[in-house]
């Protein structure tokens, strides 16, 4: 799943990923879930000693909320 700024020119399904939904994590811009969206990252770019954070239960709930929506 990816997280995205730019979510409004989109069709799909894009829920706001909101302060509840994460914890010891923050972003500069309203960010939003683009469930329908699959990127591969080199784990050395985002593990770098300086990130950290994660998915509250609200979060986790909202993942699976987005991934279900893709269910025909």
């Amino acid at each position: 799943m990816c997280i995205g700024t730019s979510a409004g020119k989109y069709q799909q399904t894009t829920p706001e990923l909101r302060d509840e939904h994460l914890n010891g994590i923050s972003f500069n811009n309203t960010s939003y879930l683009m469930p329908w969206a699959l990127y591969t990252i080199a784990p050395g770019s985002i593990m770098n000693g300086k990130t950290k954070g994660e998915l509250t239960e609200d979060g986790r709930r909202l993942v699976k909320k987005s991934l279900i929506s893709l269910i025909p």
